[in-house]
């Protein structure tokens, strides 16, 4: 019978470093291979300072990435959506197991999780904004604790490591000149009815999609929500109940907004093919409707091109969910009422958007000139 030649693996960078001694005083050397220079240096670095301080390592220890792969089969696949499953991995493979993967669990300390965290950055190298750092942190503490708990390691290394993302692309309201430029805009833009039901009804995104014309109660004056479209396995929208049970809720629909959704229709009918929008589509109308905005606002072009931002390039749908919020506590409603029709599930959510004063909240509480004067 004819053999099969074993496989053979070449790697770009390779060093053996002595970790140990034998009985006999024969060294032990570690062997590091890998294919990436940063990732092959900060492995060099690691078992070179556990030499320098006379660390033996003897065996094969547990590793950071054979129990985070256990901790997350088992304790987080199982419970959580397809969209949370992808948050939880890019997490695992893009910033954490390519820094501390290969660390045995005993032997990460709180430094090398604050160092993780203070050196994460996307793929184009800018730093990360301060919610991506904020899940990352979550994962860790996450993982760390159960290993504490399943005896793995005596304390978790995760207490006290500071989120110190400075990104400011931080979710807020838009400014009452951004949200009179949004709404002047939206009265002739095609995607304005679905801007105006995250503005004017505090829809997220994926609520917008599979809302329909049975959803409207009392002859159109109130709106019920009770899904949501998914779109983590693909362009292809997947009806699935609200985030929360909170979620499920009525909010109040404008007269004026239901009649540009009756004459437009495609909102209430999905695409033309009667099936939900695809994220493509989804994209692509909040594109031309910031792009709309941006020229409105006075940008600059070039050839047809942005070259220069007159509307804040950082806003998305989000903001508009947001500025909802700020124009109910503007408007008097209690915290309570509040919670209730944002669909968040703790009211600390809410009191949060509340908490939140701005320059044009400060400004309106200056006396007019009339008061002024009087």
């Amino acid at each position: 019978m004819p053999t099969t030649a074993k496989k053979t693996y070449t790697y770009k960078y390779v060093k053996a470093i002595t970790v140990g001694h034998k009985p006999d005083g024969k060294p032990i050397r570690k062997y590091i291979r890998e294919n990436n220079k940063a990732i092959f240096e900060q492995k060099v670095r690691y078992y070179q300072n556990l030499n320098a301080k006379g660390v033996q390592i003897v065996g094969k220890a547990l590793t950071v990435e054979q129990w985070a792969w256990q901790w997350y089969h088992t304790y987080k696949e199982p419970k959580i959506g397809a969209s949370q499953r992808i948050n939880y991995e890019i997490n695992l493979k893009r910033h954490i197991l390519p820094v501390i993967g290969f660390m045995p669990v005993t032997a990460v300390r709180p430094f090398h999780l604050q160092q993780l965290v203070n050196d994460a950055r996307r793929e184009d190298g800018k730093p990360l904004a301060q919610g991506t750092v904020r899940q990352i942190l979550y994962t860790l503490r996450q993982l760390f604790e159960q290993a504490e708990i399943n005896s793995l390691i005596e304390v978790t290394p995760c207490r006290r490591i500071e989120n110190t993302a400075t990104d400011k692309t931080a979710r807020r309201a838009l400014t009452r000149e951004e949200e009179s430029l949004v709404r002047k805009v939206a009265a002739r833009h095609w995607a304005g009815p679905w801007v105006l039901l995250m503005l004017d009804c505090g829809l997220r995104r994926g609520e917008t999609v599979p809302i329909g014309k049975a959803d409207l109660r009392k002859d159109g004056t109130l709106l019920r929500i009770s899904s949501s479209a998914t779109y983590a396995e693909g362009n292809q929208a997947k009806k699935k109940s609200t985030k929360t049970a909170a979620g499920e809720r009525l909010v109040p629909m404008p007269p004026e907004l239901l009649a540009r959704l009756d004459q437009s229709g495609r909102y209430f009918v999905h695409g033309r093919d009667g099936k939900m929008l695809t994220l493509t589509h989804l994209r692509r109308m909040w594109t031309s409707f910031h792009r709309a905005c941006d020229r409105e606002a006075g940008a600059k072009l070039y050839r047809n091109k942005i070259i220069e931002h007159a509307f804040d390039p950082a806003i998305t749908p989000h903001f508009l969910r947001h500025t909802y919020c700020t124009n109910l506590r503007r408007q008097g409603y209690d915290l309570k009422t509040a919670q209730y029709l944002m669909g968040h599930a703790s009211i600390t959510t809410t009191a949060n958007i509340y908490s939140h004063v701005d320059e044009d909240d400060i400004a309106s509480l200056a006396p007019s000139t009339e008061q002024k004067n009087a």
